[in-house]
């Protein structure tokens, strides 16, 4: 008899996904986490959600705060992943990276695939995790597109199919 959870997680791992950092806070009070559950949710109004773990550095800080920012990584920004998944803490995650600071808001990273700037709109509790609900209030995209992304426990990257 198979396991429905371990069943799941095999399923999951299958599920390509790009590699986002999430950032939240001001100033020395910001961090950030990489993250996979990630979804659009409508695009008028530009909408995201965000799962984040409870007991995840950045859970708190995402609480309090209005704000938060979803970096879509590049096949380049491979080893923030590592940073950004609890090498580092807090402020330091940002010493690696082209990190632009806001004093208003969280940090962007400057060379993303796309960055998108949200405003808390809703939160649910799912059992071990928070969707956070963000409304979409400014975008940055990157003209070269090369996401980094994450398939069967391991780094990949997507490259358009020939006709």
């Amino acid at each position: 008899m198979t396991n429905l959870t371990d069943d799941f997680k095999q399923a999951m791992r299958r599920l390509a996904t790009t590699i986002a950092i999430v950032t939240a806070g001001k100033g020395e009070e910001c961090t950030g986490m990489a993250a996979t559950a990630v979804m659009s949710v409508t695009a008028d109004p530009p909408t995201l959600i965000v799962a984040v773990n409870r007991n995840a550095s950045i859970a708190p800080i995402l609480a309090d705060e209005a704000e938060f920012c979803v970096n879509l990584l590049a096949a380049r920004h491979q080893g923030l992943v590592g940073i950004f998944s609890g090498q580092k803490k807090g402020r330091e995650r940002f010493e690696t990276g082209d990190w632009q600071f806001n004093p208003d808001g969280p940090p962007v990273l400057g060379d993303a695939v796309a960055s998108m700037m949200c405003r808390k709109s809703a939160a649910f509790e799912v059992s071990t995790h928070i969707l956070y609900t963000g409304e979409v209030t400014g975008i940055v995209n990157h003209p070269e597109i090369d996401p980094l992304v994450w398939v069967d426990g391991t780094f990949a990257s997507a490259a358009r199919l020939k006709d």
